[in-house]
């Protein structure tokens, strides 16, 4: 499960991992604690030219069907969404990217639940596996109407962060992100850059309780702290 993350990093950060153009309709405020029903940075290639292209998106997967936001999930779970109805079209053609520089989880103990934050060892600006649908027929006045959403892939947690949570969102290297959102990238390989394309190594660490109001929103938020 992913339902908060972290980006401080600015755009051009990861427009260099991808070779991608940066939208101009894009607010690159950094943020440390992004929450869902939001928009987000987000890369995926353009249909029009296959170029890949940053830009903002609505954090919760709208299918171009739905006329409401009802059916909006912020998460897909890797092996699955292939053969999900929902996500399959989306997992084999509408795959793309979220910038991120860290996750948040919370961890259930003795005394209650515990925020962590979690990045790759490497800690620098990366990407997770992501799919996208544009939502084509909510109402006008809905935020969201003909943008593109999208639902953060999840997957089994690597060893050094199994005790947080029992998911993670599946946090790719730059050479797995490229491929990922690669057009000519098949069926049979997607499963196999989810697996041998993650980062194999993470880092956490204890953070403050407020994380989990989405108006608390500063540096300090992330700031490592000793765990009741």
């Amino acid at each position: 499960m992913c339902g908060r993350y972290g980006r401080y990093s600015a755009a051009e950060a990861y427009a260099g991992i991808i070779d991608a153009m940066v939208s101009k309709r894009l607010d690159d405020t950094p943020s440390y604690n992004r929450p869902p029903g939001t928009f987000q940075l987000v890369g995926l290639l353009n249909p029009d030219n296959g170029e890949a292209a940053l830009g903002p998106a609505w954090w919760g997967f709208i299918p171009n069907w739905a006329i409401d936001t009802k059916l909006s999930p912020i998460n897909a779970r890797s092996e699955t969404a292939a053969d999900k109805k929902l996500f399959a079209k989306a997992f084999e053609r509408q795959r793309c990217l979220v910038a991120a520089d860290y996750w948040i989880e919370w961890q259930r103990g003795e005394r209650g639940k515990q925020p962590f934050a979690i990045r790759p060892s490497e800690a620098e600006p990366f990407f997770f596996a992501g799919i996208w649908s544009k939502a084509a027929k909510l109402p006008d006045d809905h935020p969201a109407s003909g943008e593109v959403t999208f639902a953060i892939l999840t997957g089994e947690p690597n060893d050094d962060i199994a005790h947080i949570h029992n998911r993670q969102p599946q946090a790719l290297t730059a050479e797995a992100s490229r491929a990922w959102i690669d057009p000519d990238t098949g069926p049979a390989h997607l499963s196999e850059i989810l697996f041998d394309g993650r980062y194999s190594s993470y880092e956490s660490w204890p953070i403050d309780k407020r994380v989990g109001k989405p108006s608390e929103d500063d540096a300090k938020i992330v700031e490592r702290i000793v765990a009741n």
